[in-house]
């Protein structure tokens, strides 16, 4: 279905996807030097507890707003919003690069949209993930599977000693997704086995441990704002069991990637395209394994996809949060989908190409036929 989306239409040229690019980019420059009079409260929530940090409040003090407040500190306030804006800018230069028909530019723009709106507006956390991955792009459109895995492997790292922590689980959960894709059947059999009988094995503890951070996040939006926390939800079950644990976590693939069944609104809908657009830039697949230039560092990207997936999963409270999180790594949803676009017109082009080649033999032998007399008989080629 994205295959038939991303090829609809007609194709765009070299220039008309920089113009575009152009003109997305200056809407966006223009407009972020006015977004506080236009965008809702929610969007400035995170960057205000980063101010206060800024200020000189010790509200978060060792937190991460706190280490990412150091950061911002150090640029000014003419510098904060400079990093942000040329993030924002090649942002989105690079994510409407990968436009190669009418149909890719409507999904590339869906995908656009969330991040700019939660990330790039304001400088905030994910600010700086959305940065790691025009990083992890740049280095991935070289080729070099190697590179990219050795800056993924540093970057977040680095970001989850510094600021969240969970970063480390994500890249755990990367490493495992993209062992899982270039596994036998065999061996994926047996992951899946380890990873169930790994979960099963944990403490009551861990479980709580796991899942408990969503509760008290929605705590947090009901005692702030009740309408903030419109489509966040609670565990299901108490997690202290391997049981329960299961049963909450499926429950929040239901409320973050099937909205529409708890809450049928516009937003939710809207969402629910930006994430399944995400997740079927990660997991569709075209028949046969993705070949070409690139193709390593394309994998190694989605399954860092796959990793931010999961762990949100644990312990996002709301529809917004997910949306907002994931939307950071966009970018690396493009350029898989550009590839999977990509891969499928050469196909087409295979297909047509031998299909013409077959209908070109069949005309000579039938005119070599005509002229040796033997047309409307059985011909003898021993």
């Amino acid at each position: 279905m994205f295959r038939k989306v991303l090829n609809a239409g007609p194709r765009l040229s070299d220039g008309v996807v920089r113009l575009i690019a152009g003109l997305a980019i200056l809407l966006y420059m223009t407009t972020y030097w006015k977004a506080s009079t236009f965008l809702p409260e929610f969007v400035f929530r995170d960057s205000e507890k980063i101010q206060s940090q800024i200020g000189g409040s010790s509200t978060y003090q060792d937190t991460s707003f706190d280490a990412v407040a150091k950061f911002y500190s150090s640029l000014g306030n003419v510098g904060t919003s400079l990093f942000v804006v040329g993030i924002g800018a090649l942002f989105i230069w690079l994510m409407f690069g990968y436009s190669k028909r009418l149909g890719g530019l409507l999904l590339n723009t869906v995908l656009i949209m969330p991040c700019v709106f939660f990330n790039l507006f304001v400088a905030s956390k994910d600010t700086l993930v959305v940065l790691m991955s025009i990083v992890l792009i740049l280095i991935g459109r070289r080729g070099n599977v190697r590179n990219v895995i050795v800056a993924a492997v540093a970057l977040y790292a680095g970001y989850a000693l510094t600021v969240r922590i969970y970063f480390a689980l994500i890249l755990a959960i990367a490493v495992g997704a993209w062992i899982f894709r270039r596994a036998s059947l065999r061996l994926k059999t047996v992951l899946i086995l380890a990873v169930v009988t790994g979960l099963y094995m944990l403490p009551d503890a861990a479980y709580y441990m796991l899942l408990h951070p969503r509760d008290m996040a929605v705590d947090y939006l009901v005692s702030g704002s009740p309408h903030g926390a419109r489509t966040g939800f609670y565990n299901l079950l108490e997690p202290n069991s391997f049981a329960a644990f299961c049963v909450d976590y499926v429950y929040a693939i239901l409320k973050l990637n099937v909205p529409v069944l708890f809450h049928p609104g516009p937003k939710e809908c809207l969402m629910l395209v930006f994430v399944w657009i995400a997740v079927g830039s990660v997991f569709g697949q075209k028949p046969g394994h993705l070949r070409g230039a690139g193709a390593g560092a394309i994998d190694v990207l989605a399954s860092l996809v796959v990793g931010h997936m999961a762990v949100s999963m644990l312990f996002e409270p709301d529809l917004g949060s997910y949306t907002r999180h994931l939307s950071s790594v966009a970018l690396f949803c493009a350029w898989r989908l550009n590839y999977l676009a990509y891969q499928s017109n050469s196909s087409y082009d295979l297909i047509s190409k031998s299909t013409e080649n077959g209908r070109n033999r069949a005309l000579h032998v039938r005119h070599h036929l005509a002229s040796s007399g033997t047309t409307g008989q059985t011909a003898d080629f021993r």
